[in-house]
């Protein structure tokens, strides 16, 4: 994607800049200007489109159309373990750091398996330049995250992100190796778009026996291992701390002993503490 020109002085803005280095006035962020190249949102308006056409002709229309309304209002959330819940809650100051700015503070080590490479060598495909300032979430309808990575779901504000936030179709590490770490075009999105892509992913799949109650566990589902987890992933760009939580769902039956002391410290930040489904 060829550089865009700063609205105020003309020059041009890296694709790896959230503002002009000529002038320092704010642009787009990089992952959202991604999502909005007209190639990019061409080809998934010919996938959106393929997708409703054959629903039509499976007699599924209307379900689509459920499904498309549903997954508009999805929302994006970071599945984390309960002690990193409970350092986020102690104060204001902490952050959701990335695996990058982690590695370079030392504060962990790498996973020591295939993928620390491949992540890296997808990011740097999909985010050229940019990869540390990217966090990752994904879509979900009822709260729920993918428990392989954390226990705890935080259900983010839309307001705190949607500004600087893209959708893709799958797990962008394992989709880059499948495609060369060539990103195929229409398999993102900016995040207003997020339904139809869910759309033009998932409308196949959909069928006479189909029902609302589905739609949940068609957008996000756990598999076996990480590799086999089902989801649409959510780049939003930039720092985050419990602010940007809008609120946590917690396993029933997962630390009894500090929910309540957790509790208090959510609500003081406007954060409401819930079991998971």
């Amino acid at each position: 994607m060829a550089p865009i020109p700063c609205d105020f002085c003309g020059n041009d803005i890296p694709l790896s800049r959230e503002r002009c280095p000529h002038c320092a006035l704010p642009g787009l962020f990089p992952n959202v200007r991604a999502a909005q190249d007209p190639a990019e949102r061409g080809a998934l308006d010919s996938r959106y489109l393929a997708a409703c056409r054959d629903a039509e002709s499976r007699g599924v229309r209307k379900t689509v159309e459920d499904f498309e309304k549903a997954t508009a209002d999805s929302k994006a959330v970071i599945a984390r373990p309960l002690r990193e819940l409970d350092r986020l809650a102690s104060a204001d100051e902490e952050m959701i750091s990335t695996f990058y700015n982690q590695l370079r503070a030392e504060m962990r080590l790498p996973h020591g398996n295939k993928w620390d490479g491949l992540r890296g060598i997808a990011d740097e495909a999909l985010f050229p330049g940019y990869r540390e300032h990217i966090r990752f979430a994904a879509l979900s309808l009822d709260g729920a995250g993918l428990p392989h990575y954390g226990d705890c779901s935080l259900v983010l504000r839309e307001s705190m992100i949607a500004h600087r936030a893209s959708v893709y179709e799958e797990n962008s590490a394992i989709s880059m190796m499948k495609h060369g770490y060539e990103p195929p075009a229409g398999y993102r999105a900016p995040w207003n778009d997020r339904a139809r892509l869910c759309v033009a992913k998932t409308a196949g799949e959909v069928d006479a026996t189909t029902n609302p109650d589905q739609f949940p566990r068609l957008l996000l589902s756990a598999g076996a291992t990480p590799e086999e987890d089902r989801f649409v992933e959510v780049h939003i760009w930039g720092p985050m701390t419990f602010r940007t939580v809008e609120r946590v769902l917690v396993p029933p039956q997962k630390g009894k002993a500090i929910r309540k002391n957790l509790r208090g410290r959510l609500r003081a930040v406007g954060v409401s503490l819930e079991d998971l489904p």
